[in-house]
């Protein structure tokens, strides 16, 4: 008799963990699918602009405004990591989910400062302020500069 109530508790225990782990999988699975809800609304964003990050053949990015194409950013290879790194995990989300390469991302700075980028395609978006003043200036002037050229 003892034994037999040595083993339920042990039972009771994996019949916990495997009703987590499905609990988990289930989450996993629903969240994945979750329909993208833009974040940056124009009514939220004190100033925004509609970016492509294109790769240059001498490793560079070129950083253009997608209404007229214009090039208002260049970086040459070795320069801007925050925004190469930043980009291509973007990229890479896109890649994974069988999505255009060659649609605009959003960078928005919000009404309460926070800068924001946004891929409307997949609705992910990244708070930059929250990988520092320095990484997120480098966004932030690529905003300035669209803003200083127009």
């Amino acid at each position: 008799m003892s034994q037999v109530l040595k083993k339920d508790p042990q039972r009771n225990a994996v019949i916990a963990c495997g009703g987590l782990i499905a609990t988990a999988l289930v989450l996993a699975v629903l969240g994945r699918h979750a329909p993208a809800t833009p974040v940056i609304a124009p009514d939220t964003a004190s100033e925004s602009a509609r970016l492509l990050f294109g790769d240059l053949a001498d490793g560079g990015v070129a950083v253009t405004e997608a209404g007229t194409g214009r090039e208002i950013e260049r970086l040459v290879p070795g320069e801007g990591g925050f925004v190469r790194v930043t980009m291509r995990s973007f990229a890479g989300d896109r890649k994974r989910k069988g999505l255009s390469a060659g649609e605009p991302f959003t960078l928005a700075r919000m009404r309460n400062g926070e800068l924001l980028l946004q891929d409307p395609l997949t609705g992910r978006t990244m708070l930059l302020d929250a990988f520092g003043p320095s990484n997120a200036s480098v966004f932030a002037e690529l905003l300035d500069h669209e803003r200083a050229i127009r």
